[in-house]
């Protein structure tokens, strides 16, 4: 069997930078149309798939939520990481730099259900 011959091929993508992370974050929030009634508690699900900058986006969504006048707290949204348990999940959180202290806002963990 003959293997056609290989060329090694580099691709480049574009990286745009956003210079001002919070302040394009809350302009975003506020473009969106979303409305907080003020004493809504408000989820603000927390993944673990490598995102940039996580700390200071979720803190940014934590006080932008807060300025409408809602109540935050966190969930962790990440399936089977953290060993698919509440406290391996907050753990995963925490180790990422999402802590209730740092964001100001409560971490609600659990795999309860309702069926």
């Amino acid at each position: 069997m003959q293997f056609p011959n290989l060329i090694r091929i580099r691709q480049h993508f574009p990286r745009p930078r956003v210079e001002d992370l919070e302040g394009t974050l809350t302009a975003e929030l506020a473009a969106s149309g979303v409305a907080v009634s003020p004493g809504a508690r408000i989820a603000i699900a927390v993944g673990s798939r490598g995102i940039a900058n996580l700390p200071r986006l979720v803190k940014t969504v934590v006080s932008w939520v807060k300025a409408q006048g809602g109540e935050p707290f966190l969930v962790p949204a990440m399936g089977s990481h953290g060993g698919a348990t509440a406290e391996g999940q907050r753990e995963v959180l925490e180790g990422y730099g999402v802590t209730e202290a740092a964001m100001g806002a409560p971490i609600r963990s659990s795999m309860e259900v309702v069926e």
